[in-house]
């Protein structure tokens, strides 16, 4: 399982272009360089031929995706608790020790799941660079388009 940001890239420009995308950014970061501009000229030459509907449902898509992984980061926090009481309930109760310990894998795999979807997204700090740059295109191109219908 990859990252929303990931997948959200991958899906619209392809997986290549991601991985070229990715691979300059870890390149940059070794020699500690911050040059965004050559990915923003890639993917604005890429978009800038879609027609304004195009573009907005690909902004929207992006909207809903940052709002997935706040939603992951923040949903992370109840789970964790969640985790923990159910597991102190679970124990302290004096059921079957069976089913305590069958109940307990299963929370915990639930909960191992959910922690690696949240470090997942957590910790995508080229991703989201990559998303950061992909939104600077979208906004410019709709911002351009609004600019070129203003004028006619």
């Amino acid at each position: 399982m990859s990252n929303v940001f990931k997948k959200l890239i991958s899906k619209e420009l392809g997986e290549v272009n991601y991985r070229r995308y990715s691979s300059f950014l870890k390149k940059n970061m070794e020699s500690k360089i911050n040059d965004s501009q050559t990915i923003f000229n890639d993917m604005y030459d890429k978009l800038k031929y879609r027609d304004l509907k195009s573009i907005t449902k690909m902004h929207n898509r992006l909207n809903d995706t940052m709002l997935l992984a706040f939603r992951i980061s923040r949903n992370f926090f109840v789970a964790f608790l969640f985790y923990l009481s159910a597991s102190i309930f679970l124990i302290s109760k004096s059921i079957q020790p069976e089913l305590t310990i069958a109940a307990l894998i299963l929370m915990s795999i639930c909960f191992v799941y959910k922690t690696y979807e949240f470090i997942a997204n957590k910790f995508c700090y080229i991703d989201a660079q990559i998303v950061l740059v992909y939104k600077a295109v979208l906004d410019k191109l709709i911002l351009n388009e609004h600019k070129h219908t203003q004028m006619k």
